[in-house]
């Protein structure tokens, strides 16, 4: 008996993704250099991290629906983009601290980061590139415990610890976008 393999995914089928991935890239480091400008000024970053939430869950959850024929990993990129735009959302409703601003950032990282993980672990025998989404959604989980861990490292300088995540998470998103899209890749 013959196990039918999927069918391959184009390099043309994968640009949309990658420019979709490329552009939550560069959204994460506009986050992170503006909260490296201004690391203490509480409202600025509680609107950029809420802008960025929104945008990052829109573009996801775009990209999940532009791949929901060839991808039945889809719904946990819709999952991601859903998270986001709901704590983007709370964010600029709910939050008017900086202790606030630290949790709901630990809450989104935390969510976003297990679900990134979870993907990747799905599409590790389909994508070159896996490892890659693999560290995205790492560096987000440890984004959520450093700042659950020790509160005071996000009240203490908030801009700081959310710019250095911000733009080491626009790096690797970056990373993911420009791989080799040469590559034959696998439909789930």
């Amino acid at each position: 008996m013959t196990v039918a393999q999927p069918p391959a995914i184009t390099a043309a089928q994968d640009r949309p993704h990658r420019a979709a991935v490329a552009l939550r890239g560069v959204a994460a480091i506009v986050l992170g250099a503006l909260a490296l400008w201004h690391p203490g000024y509480t409202t600025a970053l509680i609107v950029a991290f809420a802008v960025f939430a929104i945008v990052d869950g829109v573009i996801r959850l775009v990209s999940a629906l532009r791949t929901t024929r060839r991808d039945r990993g889809w719904w946990l990129h819709g999952l991601e983009g859903v998270a986001g735009i709901a704590i983007g959302i709370v964010t600029l409703r709910g939050v008017h601290s900086l202790i606030t601003l630290t949790w709901t950032i630990a809450e989104w990282s935390g969510i976003v980061g297990i679900l990134s993980v979870i993907f990747s672990i799905a599409a590790w025998r389909r994508l070159p590139d896996a490892w890659l989404l693999l560290l995205g959604g790492l560096v987000l989980i440890a984004l959520a415990v450093l700042l659950l861990w020790e509160t005071r490292a996000g009240l203490f300088s908030p801009g700081l610890t959310l710019g250095a995540f911000a733009v080491l998470y626009g790096v690797v998103s970056l990373v993911i976008a420009v791989r080799n899209p040469g590559r034959s890749l696998r439909s789930a």
